[in-house]
């Protein structure tokens, strides 16, 4: 009886995903008629521009570990040729 069940649920997971596959071309032209429709209504976005480094937000806790690390780095780098007496 077990093995019945187990079937029965393979078999409706097989049929959800060969339904699926067939349909992805009318649900793809659906979008993309939806997205064209929507460029058409909206002005175009505007360039997004990183923020300078340091200026990250507080809640964007990769980026300020990504700006400290280049801060010590290029502090680093500073100190070595301040040491060898470099240019």
């Amino acid at each position: 009886m077990r093995g019945f069940l187990i079937f029965l649920v393979l078999a409706g997971l097989g049929v959800f995903f060969v339904l699926q596959k067939q349909n992805p071309t009318s649900a793809a032209a659906k979008s993309a008629a939806i997205q064209s429709s929507a460029k058409e209504v909206n002005s175009p976005p505007a360039q997004l521009t990183p923020a300078p480094r340091g200026q990250a937000s507080q809640h964007n806790w990769m980026k300020r570990a990504l700006d400290r690390a280049a801060d010590v780095r290029d502090q680093s780098r500073a100190q070595t040729k301040d040491a060898q007496g470099g240019p």
